[in-house]
């Protein structure tokens, strides 16, 4: 069996280096005989012999609050993933998400013991209609809309349960009801999805899942770093040297999301760093330190660029993520590695991230909903028999995501 599945995995790292995904290849060729437990325990293995910033910890500590997290819990998660500088950062915010994000999520939490934390970072920096389906619960028959036509095109991040959204839900059945957290038309979108993962998806995951949105995170150091004009953040931003390089490195990338007014609707749209400026295609926004922060509180979104540099590269963490991330935080590294006013930070040095990504062999479309659907216990043991399968029987499960879908793109917006 052992080299059939060595045959196919080589032809398909031979395909992904011809392509130029390298990194993706890499982590493959040299992972795909290990079982998945042993390599949940490869990828959890990393720690940081750095502190993490107090301004990150803060940043933290706020969401968590957000969340309704009592001080002493988070506290303990801030103390826990400061010594385990690890964060599962690939899957985007959903009530019940698509079948490979569940997957991704379980695979890196199955090396866990009962009373570790696992951090899952979701991205709230895409608009209901992305692909991901972050407005729905999503099962093997039907994916359930919860999110009213007109607003699919807006951010997730940062916004508020529509009425719509309260009348599906009294509408489920009251088996799906019961597994979903308190509705309240008007309160964060985020919040309860969140909630929602945490009680769905939560309990088919090793450890002690804290699922928080990654944007707010960002969002909240931001705040506080702008106020130091020595930051690395606030000379990215406003120092015009430093501007000009980042610039350079990453004129065509995405830094930041907003929504514009198009048609009595509003629309994600994209801000590219400029000279002064952030510019999207209906907007300048004036760098300084006094317009960002307001623009901040107004909801402008932080971007992929902005995120993994405060996260990856000054607080060294290991971001898991799917077969884009494995790609471009490599090259983010790299670009921001040869800047001289970054040279004391040592980010060549940081990690780039680790791969999560496959599918459960024997069944692709596996829902996390349909097994929340089913008797736990029965649910529990269709997981555990996937362990000791091999990362590699996990890979060649989405054989065609990995060849077939192109996704250059996320190195752009996500």
């Amino acid at each position: 069996m052992n080299s059939e599945l060595k045959t196919e995995i080589d032809a398909i790292v031979s395909t992904l280096k011809q392509e130029g995904k390298v990194h993706l290849a890499k982590a493959i060729e040299e992972n795909w005989d290990k079982t998945l437990l042993e390599y949940s325990k490869y990828i959890n293995s990393y720690s940081s012999d750095l502190p993490m910033e107090d301004i990150f910890k803060i940043a933290i500590s706020q969401e968590l609050d957000r969340l309704g997290y009592q001080k002493q819990e988070s506290e303990e998660i801030i103390n826990f993933i400061e010594k385990n500088r690890v964060l599962q950062t690939g899957p985007h915010i959903s009530p019940s998400g698509k079948p490979r994000y569940f997957f991704i999520d379980w695979l890196a939490s199955i090396a866990l013991d009962k009373n570790d934390f696992f951090g899952v970072a979701m991205f709230s920096g895409v608009p209901f209609s992305n692909k991901t389906r972050p407005g729905r619960l999503c099962s093997k028959n039907e994916d359930i809309n919860l999110i009213p036509s007109n607003m699919q095109n807006e951010l997730v991040y940062r916004n508020k349960i529509p009425e719509k959204m309260a009348d599906v839900i009294k509408s489920l059945p009251e088996v799906i009801q019961k597994k979903l957290p308190e509705i309240k038309v008007g309160d964060s979108y985020t919040a309860w999805a969140l909630e929602s993962s945490k009680r769905i998806e939560g309990k088919f995951l090793k450890g002690k899942p804290v699922f928080f949105d990654f944007n707010e995170v960002v969002s909240n150091y931001l705040k506080l770093a702008i106020k130091n004009s020595s930051h690395p953040i606030s000379k990215i931003l406003f120092s015009k040297s430093e501007r000009d390089t980042t610039i350079n490195n990453f004129k065509d990338m995405v830094f930041f999301y907003g929504n514009a007014l198009k048609d009595k609707h509003k629309e994600t749209e994209n801000f590219f760093l400029k000279d002064g400026y952030l510019e999207s295609a209906s907007r300048r926004i004036e760098l300084n330190a006094q317009n960002l922060l307001k623009e901040l509180e107004e909801g402008l979104c932080p971007g992929l660029i902005v995120g993994f540099f405060i996260i990856s590269f000054l607080n060294r963490f290991r971001c898991f993520g799917s077969f884009a991330q494995v790609e471009y935080l490599p090259l983010y590294r790299d670009k921001f590695a040869t800047f001289d006013f970054l040279k004391e930070y040592k980010i060549d040095e940081a990690p780039a991230g680790a791969l999560t990504t496959g599918g459960f062999k024997d069944d692709t479309n596996l829902h996390v909903l349909d097994l929340a659907l089913i008797d736990e216990n029965t649910a529990k043991e269709t997981l555990a028999k996937y362990e000791n399968t091999l990362f590699g029987e996990a890979i060649l499960a989405i054989k065609d995501v990995l060849l077939r879908q192109n996704y250059s793109m996320n190195l752009v917006r996500k």
